[in-house]
């Protein structure tokens, strides 16, 4: 079926420039990444209704021939595109597992989860983009392998491995594939990670290479003083160094934690670690920023301050430059609800049934694409609520949204031309569609959970209006 407009002009934005060896495996991957973004799901049975569109998915991602990280080169060169004119973008990088069934042991996977289940599995490692009003742009890339088996090393430290050996290459090699796409434009990466990548290969490759750098601390590292006899560490460096102000953080209910505003206060120091080539046992002396972002009284009885220790190689000099890498920080949060879109709230990539790494890995890469611009929409409507829908929504779309939002009596209302239908009145119906029941009973904006939910219902919709108007 003809899609004009939303669903097709994305996939040929984000796929159309793939090297796949052959145009017709081009033009294939664009049509499926075009339907799989309409109708989101885990299985390809679930996605493709036509025979002939759900045996043109099976050839493409079981095909030998078309390289998986050409799908993910692809994907990642939209993602520059739509950074263009902006001076930097954060880059989150995280890693996760994918659960998959594998009973035969046939499909080539790895171990994921607790040892004693014995579960089934790909690791990835994924970077992605966020503009700096937290906005997600899309992914920068993805690094897959089946762990054959667990490290009994219980820190870094204590793992004298070659790098080779070690899952830390994983990190260094995604931030390598993310320096190359933005080498030679005027982007600016800034990696965010969290405590996993608390690693001496990955600070020092962090610290010393191309983009800036941000890293929650893990181990309370040696720092280098004058005196060496007097030995000092990271937290106690920060302790003793200089405040620079306060702020106030909103902190959401969960696991542990309570509802409330906390009152941080900030303290910044400025250390010089002593880190090591992998492989080498010469001491390189690395000059760094450590920010300290500690609550204070606001902290209910029994449950432990918010503490943040960050590593960085941005020069902290005022209150605001501390804001800046905390906010920097904070989008590291776009990774996790990314996993979330991916895994479970709007792609289910954990359901599909193919029968080798590579066709999951391929499948994999086309849906975490998907996941990506559902993220990217909830953010569009928050942040550009007036940016038009019909950049992302079909002209069927357009017409019947209105009207099953009238229907059902959603709000807000819109009395206006559907064409000229604004991106965050669009999301809030498609996402009432889903079962979202505002703001106050919620908690929030909507997310991509009912936004995908509602997005179903309404492709389902518009297909009607599609096949009477044919």
């Amino acid at each position: 079926m003809d899609k004009p407009n939303g669903e097709m002009d994305w996939a040929a934005q984000e796929f159309g420039g793939a090297d796949l060896g052959d145009t017709r495996r081009t033009k294939r991957l664009v049509d499926v990444a075009a339907e799989l973004a309409r109708r989101p799901g885990g299985r390809i049975t679930d996605v493709f209704g036509d025979g002939a569109e759900r045996e043109g998915a099976y050839r493409l991602v079981e095909n030998d021939e078309v390289v998986p990280r050409a799908l993910g080169t692809a994907s990642s060169q939209a993602t520059l595109e739509r950074a263009q004119g902006m001076e930097r973008v954060f880059v989150p990088v995280d890693g996760t597992s994918l659960s998959l069934t594998d009973e035969l042991g046939q499909k080539g996977l790895g171990k994921v989860g607790a040892r004693q289940k014995g579960a089934t599995g790909l690791q990835v490692m994924n970077a992605i983009a966020v503009g700096p009003d937290g906005t997600p742009l899309g992914l920068c890339g993805q690094v897959y392998w089946a762990r054959c088996k667990r490290s009994t090393r219980t820190s870094d430290k204590s793992d004298t491995r070659p790098l080779a050996q070690k899952e830390t290459r994983y990190w260094l090699e995604l931030m390598d594939e993310t320096r190359t796409l933005f080498d030679g434009s005027s982007v600016r990466p800034w990696f965010q990670l969290d405590r996993g990548g608390d690693a001496g290969a990955v600070l020092l490759d962090g610290l010393l290479g191309f983009g800036d750098f941000t890293v929650r601390s893990a181990y309370d590292r040696r720092v280098q003083t004058d005196d060496d006899a007097a030995r000092q560490y990271l937290r106690a460096a920060v302790e003793n160094g200089v405040e620079v102000g306060q702020y106030e953080l909103k902190v959401s209910a969960g696991s542990g934690r309570k509802t409330r505003i906390a009152e941080m206060c900030i303290r910044v120091a400025q250390v010089t670690l002593l880190l090591s080539e992998p492989g080498q046992s010469k001491k390189i002396p690395t000059r760094c920023s450590l920010l300290l972002a500690r609550e204070g009284a606001t902290a209910p009885r029994g449950e432990r301050p918010i503490d943040w220790l960050l590593i960085t190689n941005i020069t902290i000099a005022t209150r605001d430059d501390a804001l800046l890498v905390l906010r920097g920080y904070a989008s590291r949060w776009r990774v996790e609800e990314f996993h979330k879109a991916w895994k479970s709230g709007a792609c289910h990539v954990e359901e599909n049934q193919l029968r080798s790494a590579a066709a999951i890995e391929r499948w994999a890469r086309i849906e975490a694409a998907v996941a990506m611009r559902v993220l990217r929409l909830t953010y569009v409507a928050r942040s550009t609520p007036d940016t038009a829908a019909a950049v992302e929504l079909r002209p069927s779309e357009l017409r019947i949204l209105p009207l099953m939002a009238k229907k059902n009596r959603y709000k807000p209302t819109f009395d206006g031309d559907a064409a000229a239908l604004p991106m965050g009145i669009a999301v809030e119906w498609i996402a009432q569609l889903g079962g979202y029941t505002g703001r106050k009973s919620s908690g929030g904006p909507p997310g991509a959970i009912v936004i995908t939910r509602g997005l179903r219902r309404l492709v389902d919709a518009a297909a009607a209006i599609d096949l009477l108007e044919k």
